[in-house]
């Protein structure tokens, strides 16, 4: 049965990209019909670190993880693991992301990572503002920390590549540390300040603000979109459930997440995306106080400050997405922060994973169909939806209204791996 809409495009998926993709769209004209399983904009995002991090413009893929494969493989509690069963489905993956530590390949990352990048942060805040959420946003600037001195002294390259790049940065020594962050031990080493990048203090209340303004200029579907079924028009249908129930429109944005490539695939188009596992450990009552997000760099694992506690993030798991939980890698966050902010407690704290979508070169996949007309799509992010989610949007709205998009969507493109 085909229900007909006020709409004339179909989003599909609303977690934290698809919420701000149908705000850019009703805000450059268009009527949207969101269509989302779950709770609209309390995805994966709603559990994220809430870091915007403007920083992170550095490719996954890096030469130096050769060395550590044996430990990734087999130590359960590593930053970055592989679920052994999950790895004859990640085949193609694999081979991807060794072929993205190239050098070539790593400096066309950052440069794509950057543009993004450079605009998040304004964007981000703009469509808070719309959406009247400005005011669980904190911006203050955030902090990569160094325990140990030799990392500290690789600092320095890297805030030049950031500021070569465009991303304000700098180097902040132990005692400006200190002072600036008291409940940091005194032996940690140094930190980059980030003073660009902003934190969320709420993001499932965030999502659901932006949602609700979603819902207030437009339409929400709480469905499973099964299938895109192009018609000869040029109009697309969406198949809901799995059923013979479907919507009609005339364009079909695709921001489902790590779901994206399912709806893709017998359409003709490949997106190699990995589940990408992620976890947290809320503590309600930390018993200390934190003025910036903050990530330690050593096991790559963050702190971010938060209305209900202080919430620690990190670590990568790829597995299978219906594969269970390992929640010892949310508990083993407490031990491995207090070795930067001893003093910090853990008498109330609740854990959280949710699947993170992740391409092998860290790019995600923005744009319009190849071989489609009225199709596009915004996806793959991986641990940088929250950042990077407003201007994402921003970019798949001016595709969808014939506008020169805000940064060159080249490197995004999914024909990268056709």
């Amino acid at each position: 049965m085909s229900q007909t809409f006020d709409a004339d495009v179909a989003v599909v998926g609303s977690g934290i990209v698809g919420t701000m993709t149908a705000l850019a769209l009703q805000d450059a004209g268009s009527c949207v019909l969101a269509i989302e399983a779950d709770e609209p904009g309390a995805g994966t995002a709603a559990g994220s670190a809430g870091y915007v991090h403007d920083g992170e413009i550095f490719p996954v893929a890096q030469p130096r993880l050769l060395a550590d494969l044996p430990r990734l493989f087999f130590d359960p509690f590593g930053p970055l693991v592989f679920r052994l069963s999950y790895l004859p489905q990640m085949l193609g993956w694999s081979a991807r992301f060794l072929g993205s530590m190239r050098a070539p390949a790593i400096a066309h990352g950052i440069a794509a990572l950057a543009s993004l990048n450079r605009l998040a942060i304004d964007a981000l805040f703009a469509v808070a503002n719309a959406a009247q959420a400005q005011d669980l946003l904190v911006h203050r600037g955030g902090l990569k920390i160094a325990h140990a001195a030799r990392t500290f002294e690789g600092f320095a390259h890297e805030v030049e590549l950031l500021q070569r790049a465009g991303i304000p940065a700098r180097i902040v020594g132990a005692d400006a540390l200190h002072a600036m962050e008291p409940a940091l031990g005194g032996d940690n080493a140094g930190a980059i300040l980030f003073p660009n990048s902003a934190h969320c203090i709420d993001p499932s209340a965030f999502g659901k603000r932006l949602a609700a303004r979603v819902r207030a200029r437009g339409t929400i579907v709480r469905a499973r979109a099964s299938a895109l079924l192009p018609q000869r028009d040029g109009s697309w249908s969406v198949s809901l459930n799995g059923s013979a129930s479907r919507v009609d429109v005339q364009r079909v944005v695709v921001t489902a997440g790590y779901a994206s490539p399912a709806l893709l695939r017998p359409l003709g188009y490949r997106a190699p995306l990995a589940a990408a596992r992620g976890y947290h450990l809320m503590i309600e009552h930390p018993g200390i106080e934190l003025g910036h997000p903050m990530i330690f760099h050593e096991p790559h694992v963050g702190a971010t400050p938060m209305r209900s506690g202080l919430r620690l993030a990190g670590t990568m798991e790829f597995a299978s997405p219906d594969a269970r939980p390992d929640f010892r890698r949310a508990e083993m966050l407490y031990p491995i922060i207090r070795r930067y902010v001893p003093s910090l407690q853990n008498d109330t704290a609740t854990t959280w994973a949710g699947i993170r979508p992740s391409m092998p070169d860290s790019l995600p996949a923005i744009g319009k169909a190849s071989r489609h007309d009225n199709l596009y799509y915004c996806f793959g992010h991986g641990h940088l939806g929250f950042t990077q989610a407003a201007i994402s949007a921003r970019c798949i709205a001016e595709l969808v209204t014939h506008t020169k998009p805000a940064i060159d969507l080249a490197p995004f493109d999914l024909e990268r791996f056709s």
